[in-house]
């Protein structure tokens, strides 16, 4: 495959305008210029109508883009300018004979894994794949900036119509600068003001991770995650049968499967899990081609008797959740940081739920060949410990897990995904004892050794903290002790607490076992060098930080 050429889509909307970023484009033009390419583009492939030739290919690119000033805007600082009219180039590679598919996954991971130019290049990449000199499949790659998932699914849509000459209604009449304009209003404002304080309160008594892992802090860049599907046509009925029982949502049913299992693995109190939020409840916003969805924090408590009650905390934790996921992404990450500081925590969004199942269009396919199907599919990148993709909840139970390998062994998914459906299979004949969902799910608590302790809602390896004072004070003496509840204290010989616990805080992320301890006690040197017995001189309180003058001392 080394024949290639350029074609031009044209594409003519109204005269080029610029305005305000909305907040889903600021918070995904933050990403994108920072996290890898894999993770903040899309990339889709279509196979072409027998017969479609390359003018016909660009004519439809070009009028995706005339109708979708998303896909025209580019970034400037904290402004979009929305090109009027232009043209797109195509890269059209010739695959030879009898390997199209192959060339367009070469073709496509390349295009995938270079970063946009927000500022110089349109936020779309299109290519097509040649068989000889017939047109077989076109690759499309967009970054967070030009759409969402939802977004997506809209184009992509709109593309399998255009296609085939099928007509398509008018756009959606919401544009991004429309979008901005309105997230500009007072009404709008106090709702972003409600969204952080939600967050606030969610983040101030959450675990910082679902997945305590001790672990010395390591680079995950391209965090390719094994896939597991997951497949059960009698978990549909069951579906059907819990959410008429306590009133909530199957995907809400479903969330409430993963926290309790996840929250039953780990021996965790409570569960927090962010949720892939579409924000598309209005009418105006349904279809609209831009970057919408946010995270929606979720927290519930997990001491509960049954699991009814737990789909009715997941409920309430979803709603209110989803009500408060639109928000200025710059604001948010001061609110976590502001928190993390005061903790001493780094918190870790490690366990994601998405419930795409009313909005992909499935492909037909047979029905699962047993109760409960499994089988791993291709990796894929995703910043998480653990991602649960809703992909069908009605007449077939579709799931895919995303597994870092460092939480969980294959073996471990495939029982933890089969156990989530067989708790739902379970829950559809009547409300599930607390005390039985271990027997039933086959998932039970992961065993921690006497160096684990919980503290303020987390769990903590000793041993990591121990490291992380160790690299915090580079290698001076020290020692790290705890009492009954669980409060750390960091003993040294020199420096100030101000200056250790700012050295903690930032060794933290990466490592989800550990946390910057709460106290701080620096230790005179006797005579005879450095003692961490000592008497005390200074010392000062993590959680609402403060610097003591001189203590008493009394030699020891």
């Amino acid at each position: 495959m080394d024949t290639v050429i350029t074609i031009a889509a044209e594409y003519a909307g109204p005269r080029t305008r610029q305005g305000p970023m909305t907040m889903g484009q600021a918070n995904m033009a933050r990403c994108v210029l920072r996290d890898p390419p894999l993770h903040m583009n899309f990339r889709v492939t279509k196979r072409l109508p027998e017969g479609t030739p390359l003018p016909a290919v660009a004519e439809t690119v070009g009028r995706l883009l005339s109708r979708h000033e998303g896909l025209r805007a580019t970034i400037h600082s904290d402004l979009q300018v929305v090109a009027g009219s232009g043209h797109l180039p195509i890269e059209v590679h010739d695959a030879g004979t009898g390997f199209p598919d192959e060339a367009a996954e070469e073709v496509g991971l390349r295009m995938q894994g270079t970063r946009f130019d927000l500022e110089t290049e349109l936020p779309i990449r299109v290519a097509v794949v040649t068989e000889g000199e017939t047109p077989r499949l076109v690759i499309f790659v967009l970054p967070h900036t030009s759409v969402d998932a939802i977004g997506l699914a809209t184009v992509m849509r709109e593309w399998e119509r255009l296609i085939r000459g099928v007509a398509v209604p008018p756009p959606c009449p919401t544009q991004p600068l429309d979008l901005a304009t309105a997230e500009g209003s007072p009404a709008a404002l106090r709702r972003t003001e409600a969204a952080l304080r939600h967050w606030e309160n969610g983040l101030r008594r959450a675990p910082q991770s679902m997945f305590a892992v001790d672990e010395a802090a390591v680079a995950d860049a391209d965090a390719i995650r094994p896939r597991l599907r997951v497949r059960s046509a009698a978990a549909a009925t069951a579906l059907a049968a819990v959410a008429n029982r306590t009133g909530a949502s199957r995907s809400a049913v479903t969330l409430a499967a993963l926290g309790v299992l996840v929250g039953l693995r780990n021996t965790q109190r409570s569960c927090v899990i962010a949720s892939l939020a579409s924000n598309r409840v209005r009418p105006e916003l349904r279809d609209y081609v831009g970057p919408l969805a946010q995270d929606a924090l979720m927290a519930a408590d997990l001491d509960v008797p049954t699991f009814d009650e737990a789909v009715r905390r997941f409920r309430a934790a979803s709603l209110s959740g989803y009500q408060h996921s639109r928000f200025d992404s710059i604001a948010l990450w001061e609110v976590i940081e502001t928190v993390n500081a005061e903790r001493g925590v780094d918190f870790a969004r490690d366990c994601v739920f998405n419930d795409m199942s009313g909005v992909t269009v499935p492909e037909p396919e047979p029905e699962p060949s047993a109760e409960v199907e499994c089988g791993w599919l291709p990796a894929a990148s995703l910043p998480a410990h653990l991602a649960l993709w809703a992909n069908r909840l009605e007449d077939v139970v579709d799931l895919t897990l995303w597994i870092d390998p460092r939480v969980m062994s294959r073996t471990e998914a495939e029982g933890f995904g089969t156990g989530i459906v067989r708790l739902l299979i379970a829950a559809g004949d009547g409300d599930v004892q607390a005390s039985d969902i271990s027997e039933i799910s086959g998932i039970s608590p992961i065993e921690r050794g006497p160096e684990w302790i919980y503290t303020d809602s987390c769990w903590v390896n000793l041993g990591a903290v121990e490291r992380l004072v160790g690299e915090a004070v580079q290698g001076r003496p020290h020692r790290v002790t705890h009492d009954p509840d669980g409060r750390l204290t960091c003993h040294v010989t020199s420096g100030t607490p101000e200056e250790i616990r700012a050295a903690c805080l930032a060794l933290l992320p990466g490592r989800t076992s550990a946390m910057a301890p709460h106290h701080y006690v620096v230790h005179a040197a006797g005579p005879t060098g450095a003692s961490l017995y000592g008497p005390v001189v200074t010392e000062g309180d993590g959680r609402h930080f403060a610097s003591f003058g001189p203590a008493r001392i009394r030699n020891q």
